[in-house]
């Protein structure tokens, strides 16, 4: 039964042309508008990198009580009416989602009765793994396990036990790069590809003026560039969107793929809703406000080249449309305004040529 509802949900999804908003050629399935959901920050570590962390704490008492979440299974489905978008996506946060399975479920019940269905992501870092209720999870496409400070003996373990009991198509491998990913993160790279994961990597946003970090950071990135280069030509499937720092370098055109501040739905544990996944701070409305898809336009986190604000530098930079001159969130905690270049625009103006250059060894023909 759940088969015939994932593929009944995809039909959906995928089939003809509705009117809605689709993406380009090539891009059909990527999707134009996120629903971030922050059901509550309990979690399971206490990392330092932690966006949550550095913003609000630790505090347990942060959960979605029950009127704001029967709230929030009405409010997706409205969005998703006004937003006339195609393929949408409901991506599972925390704190560890893994905590509130049955949450997940309901959410997900409601996605598959009021639309036209949606990809489901999970981002976890796998402690709950083997006590997990995997029936509440059987619509989550797709699975992102952060490693954290574990072994990669230890992720492998997590990430088969997922394989095993859930539904997703695919699985990823995140590591936010702290002193210790960052040392490793040729070895965490090597066992995803080998075993077929994708890749995510985040630079520490927290060290991101360190000149120190940065040089270590650029160096690593060619050294994973290299890496990549080589199993590619041994015939390993690689890819490169949102491999380093929410990066999209096979995008060539001067529209922005990024939704922040225009197709974001950042929901909070206090039914607050922002434009940023990364800003837990900065609230533009709450889901029980009219007019709900209004109280997600926020120009200054809008993540996009067009922006006339912009240095004209940055404009006529070859890596403007996967760079679309830097994360507005990162500018705004270390300058306290979202324009100006990229806080890291020296690691990107050299590492984004070299992610492109291998989109085009994907494509070469063998030999």
């Amino acid at each position: 039964m759940a088969a015939c509802r994932y593929r009944e949900k995809l039909h959906k999804l995928y089939g003809k042309d509705d009117g809605r908003t689709v993406g380009d050629p090539g891009w059909e399935k990527f999707p134009f508008f996120w629903f971030l959901l922050f059901l509550s920050y309990r979690c399971t570590r206490m990392c330092e990198y932690c966006y949550a962390f550095n913003q609000v704490g630790y505090d347990s008492s942060l959960e979605m009580d029950d009127s704001t979440f029967s709230r929030l299974l009405e409010w997706i489905p409205e969005v998703w009416k006004i937003n006339r978008v195609k393929v949408n996506i409901v991506v599972f946060l925390g704190g560890e989602p893994l905590l509130w399975t049955d949450r997940i479920r309901k959410v997900m019940d409601s996605v598959y009765n009021n639309t036209d269905g949606m990809q489901a992501a999970l981002c976890t870092n796998g402690d709950l793994v083997n006590s997990t209720n995997w029936d509440d999870l059987k619509d989550i496409q797709w699975i992102s396990t952060n490693i954290t400070d574990i072994s990669i003996e230890e992720l492998s373990r997590r990430m088969t036990i997922i394989g095993e009991r859930s539904n997703v198509i695919n699985q990823t491998i995140i590591a936010t790069l702290d002193d210790f990913n960052l040392h490793r993160v040729l070895d965490i790279s090597r066992f995803g590809i080998e075993n077929g994961y994708r890749l995510r990597f985040y630079r520490n946003l927290y060290r991101g003026m360190d000149p120190r970090y940065k040089e270590n950071l650029l160096k690593k990135y060619h050294e994973l560039c290299d890496l990549l280069e080589d199993y590619i030509g041994r015939g390993y499937d690689v890819n490169t969107t949102f491999l380093l720092d929410f990066l999209i370098p096979a995008w060539d055109k001067e529209a922005s793929l990024y939704p922040c501040g225009k197709r974001m739905g950042v929901v909070f544990p206090d039914g607050s809703i922002g434009p940023c996944i990364r800003n837990h701070t900065f609230k533009s409305g709450t889901i029980y406000d009219p007019d709900p898809l209004a109280k997600l336009q926020v120009y200054d986190f809008h993540y996009d080249i067009r922006r006339p604000d912009l240095p004209e530098e940055c404009k006529q930079c070859e890596s403007r449309t996967a760079c679309h001159a830097g994360c507005p969130n990162d500018k705004l905690i270390f300058r306290d305004i979202t324009i100006g270049k990229s806080i890291v625009c020296d690691v990107h103006r050299e590492i984004i040529p070299r992610l492109r250059h291998i989109e085009t060894l994907k494509k070469a023909p063998c030999s």
